[in-house]
């Protein structure tokens, strides 16, 4: 077996990220994979031996990247349109730069309804994202609490999830529209 290259399974997590955004789960294979990140046949299969294992996979990539961006809010005490304005800005990338990965942790959410490993790994990133979300609030000078924190993580990912998928039926005609009611979605909040 060939040494672990971190470089290499995060490729192919993301060509999975790519395939469950245009594909849904059932293009998701470990061929599909190998074909997608333009590696070798059964590459895939060595960096994830089972299907679960590429699902889980895809939540680790997926989390490591979209903490990374919320790890990017102001972290000094800041007047909250601060806050608001880079979460705005995360909902525009989610409807624009990040798409795929939005699209893809969609169809992920509604697998784990059938995948007990998957529900478990979301539900984990779910509690650590509304954990960083007091997190990035509180080291800005702004004391939320968890059912608070909790209530944004949702209505932003409504509000995404709407974004992608019936953006018409709330009114949004650009992704400038779905950065405008986020800003309204955290002062709500």
């Amino acid at each position: 077996m060939p040494p672990f290259n971190a470089a290499r399974r995060d490729r192919l997590a993301d060509a999975a990220v790519e395939l469950l955004a245009r594909e849904g789960t059932r293009g998701l294979t470990h061929r599909a994979v190998d074909s997608a990140a333009g590696e070798p046949p059964g590459t895939t299969s060595r960096y994830f031996r089972t299907r679960d294992a590429l699902l889980q996979g895809v939540v680790e990539r997926i989390r490591d990247l979209h903490f990374a961006d919320l790890a990017g809010a102001p972290r000094d005490p800041v007047d909250p349109t601060a806050i608001a304005d880079h979460l705005a800005g995360m909902v525009y990338q989610a409807l624009t730069a990040n798409r795929a990965r939005h699209l893809a942790i969609a169809e992920l959410f509604f697998e784990s309804t059938r995948r007990p490993g998957l529900n478990a790994a979301l539900a984990a990133t779910r509690t650590a994202q509304i954990q960083l979300m007091r997190d990035i609030h509180r080291a800005a000078g702004i004391d939320v609490t968890t059912e608070q924190a909790a209530t944004l993580v949702t209505a932003i990912t409504g509000l995404v999830t709407i974004a992608l998928t019936t953006p018409e039926a709330i009114g949004l005609r650009t992704p400038e529209d779905a950065r405008d009611r986020a800003r309204a979605l955290v002062r709500a909040a």
